[in-house]
């Protein structure tokens, strides 16, 4: 039993952390967390549930062991491991296809890492070999059929009818079949010592295709956050093309860690991600044709503004301050119109119309600040 040990860890440590990596390329954290633990957790429900299933159809003699293996078993594991998804695409918090496409990802990667411990258990002493060349190709051929799945079904949510939403999530789920189907027909129909190597080919090829459409993705999303965030959510334009440029939050927050500490850095990165799932949730209602997911999404941008002023309100008008003139170098000019409209409808307001534009009023300090020296100097 020792003797497996390093196999188990690697069939558990590098999935695990390939789950890590696609969660990382997920900037705006749409994919909720404790949703990638329950995806997670049903990939190795399905599993279970698949074990049994292709069990019985061999010992029943319905098909033979190698033909389940090419045929039967992808269907059904491809089936059970995107019912979850069907589940979560229809929830009001879902956001859009990157969404989908982490939590397939996550439901491929449970259900692939208990895989593996099963046939390292019948492997004995070749286990850590075996589960070598899993990890680079079956796992990854797991999640990325599932994967797709779920961008289908992300991009179905949108589609107008249900008879449309139901065909293209069947189209995702043929897709991921077929992947599926091909890479078993594959790596048992294939006897030569490149073997591992076609197997190795197919499973990064796989999880390549699905970390560049989610890159994509993520570029379509900051499109749709610069149309979706503003004033209406109390978001200024220097807030929002910070949430637009999270990718890089990190290098743009450093000075706002140099002079309050990591702990106030990470509460400000969590206000600004909880504005970008408003954005996206904002463009989501925009886009749902289906009136019944119109109303729960709007509910859920109710609560979800409450969230993001707590996590305004924690934290603290000082560092908002600072947050607020944060300022990318090559910001979306759409933002530079909405300012400019903000600054235009701010100076038309009548004297009488009470209250105190703060804002304005610094900026205008702001400029005569800069413009005495030059005064003083023509004088």
């Amino acid at each position: 039993m020792l003797i497996l040990i390093p196999a188990y860890l690697v069939a558990l440590l590098i999935p695990a952390f390939s789950l890590w990596l696609v969660y990382k390329l997920d900037f705006y954290k749409t994919g909720e967390f404790k949703i990638i633990l329950v995806s997670f957790f049903a990939g190795i429900i399905a599993f279970w549930l698949a074990s049994q299933a292709n069990r019985t159809t061999i010992s029943q003699g319905w098909l033979e062991r190698l033909d389940v293996i090419r045929y039967s078993a992808p269907i059904v594991e491809e089936i059970l491991k995107g019912l979850i998804l069907w589940y979560l695409v229809s929830r009001p918090r879902f956001t859009y296809f990157v969404e989908g496409a982490v939590y397939g990802f996550a439901a491929g990667i449970g259900f692939a890492i208990f895989e593996n411990f099963q046939y390292i258990e019948s492997a004995q002493s070749a286990g850590l070999t075996l589960a070598l060349s899993r990890v680079v190709s079956t796992n990854l051929i797991h999640a990325a059929a599932t994967s797709a799945l779920g961008i289908f079904l992300g991009q179905a949510r949108f589609e107008r009818g249900w008879i449309r939403r139901i065909g293209v999530g069947l189209a995702g789920l043929l897709i991921a079949m077929s992947l599926h189907v091909g890479f078993n027909n594959l790596v048992t129909r294939v006897d030569s010592g490149l073997l591992l190597l076609y197997a190795a080919v197919c499973g990064l090829a796989g999880a390549g295709l699905i970390a560049f459409t989610i890159k994509r993705g993520l570029k379509t999303g900051k499109i749709w956050l610069e149309e979706s965030l503003g004033m209406a959510d109390r978001v200024t334009s220097g807030e929002a093309a910070v949430v637009t440029r999270m990718e890089s939050v990190d290098d743009i927050l450093e000075p706002l860690v140099e002079r309050f500490g990591k702990k106030k850095a990470n509460e400000i990165k969590d206000f600004l991600t909880k504005q970008a799932r408003l954005g996206f949730m904002r463009k989501s209602v925009e886009r749902l044709s289906d009136e019944r997911m119109k109303r729960g999404t709007e509910e859920e941008i109710v609560k979800l503004r409450e969230q993001v002023d707590i996590a305004r309100r924690k934290v603290g008008s000082y560092a908002m301050l600072f947050l607020r003139h944060t300022f990318p170098e090559d910001s979306s000019p759409l933002w530079g119109r909405l300012e400019l409209l903000i600054q235009e409808r701010a100076a038309a307001r009548p004297a009488t119309s009470g209250g105190v534009n703060l804002w304005a009023t610094l900026k205008t300090r702001q400029e005569e600040q800069k413009n005495q020296p030059k005064q003083e100097h023509e004088e």
